[in-house]
């Protein structure tokens, strides 16, 4: 074998190898105590954390109509002190990333809308804590707490045409790498619309890339669209209403 055989043969070697560990090397923003994780390609199991996340405006006078709906079915089927509810208010998020995520600081504030914000706290939150986020929006009629798997557990989208899976309802345990990797797609979206940049195509782009990583709840029992029969259905465990106060927003 000549010199250029040899060359050529280094070359294949060196790509495949880079081919089989991109994801876990193409880091660039995130700090290197992240980059020290073993395989950023799998996520530990844990039990999702009995805690239920909501984020909105801290003055119940500013909530859309459909919201109360939503805040008492959860209060309702998944009640204290059995759970945990936690209110994350719109102008107070910042705090988080400052005390534990001060590297994503920046970006966090440079988003020129706020649902870019509203958002992007989602990870930052089920990475810390872990738990149930539900938009405001979303009501809840039955418990399906012993339904979800060690693992993070999103609905699939009943609009098909624009995304796979939605950031609207999201069950995880805390840690999971995931965000991780989700987090660092975001930081190279930044300049994007919301809907790319830290909506639904974000979490579908991510979910096509780490399918492994993420449980699909049926959109007839946790997502249907509200056009459909199926969301008046008497088997339905939540429902979206999509208040879309957001719309106009950095679309």
């Amino acid at each position: 074998m000549n010199k250029y055989n040899i060359s050529f043969l280094i070359i294949i070697i060196i790509m495949l190898y880079l081919s089989t560990t991109e994801n876990f090397y193409d880091f660039k923003n995130l700090p290197d105590t992240y980059k020290q994780i073993e395989d950023i390609n799998v996520s530990p199991s844990g039990k999702v954390p009995k805690i239920i996340h909501r984020i909105c405006p801290k003055k119940k006078s500013e909530w859309h109509a459909s919201w109360h709906l939503g805040y008492e079915s959860w209060l309702k089927v998944f009640p204290q002190p059995e759970y945990t509810h936690m209110l994350w208010f719109d102008d107070e998020l910042e705090e988080l990333i400052k005390s534990d995520f001060p590297w994503f600081l920046e970006i966090f504030r440079s988003y020129n809308y706020n649902i870019y914000r509203i958002d992007m706290i989602r990870p930052f939150i089920l990475y810390k804590y872990g738990g149930i986020y539900a938009d405001m929006d979303y009501v809840c009629y039955k418990n399906f707490y012993n339904e979800l798997p060690d693992m993070i557990s999103i609905p699939e989208s009943p609009y098909k045409q624009h995304e796979f899976i939605q950031n609207s309802l999201i069950c995880s345990p805390p840690l999971q790498n995931f965000w991780l990797l989700l987090v660092e797609e975001a930081i190279n979206n930044k300049d994007k619309l919301v809907f790319f940049a830290t909506g639904p195509a974000l979490y579908t782009n991510m979910y096509h890339k780490y399918s492994n990583m993420i449980n699909i709840l049926p959109m007839n029992l946790y997502n249907p669209a509200k056009e459909k029969p199926e969301f008046n259905s008497p088997d339905v465990i939540t429902k979206h209403y999509a208040s879309n106060v957001w719309v106009g927003e950095g679309r």
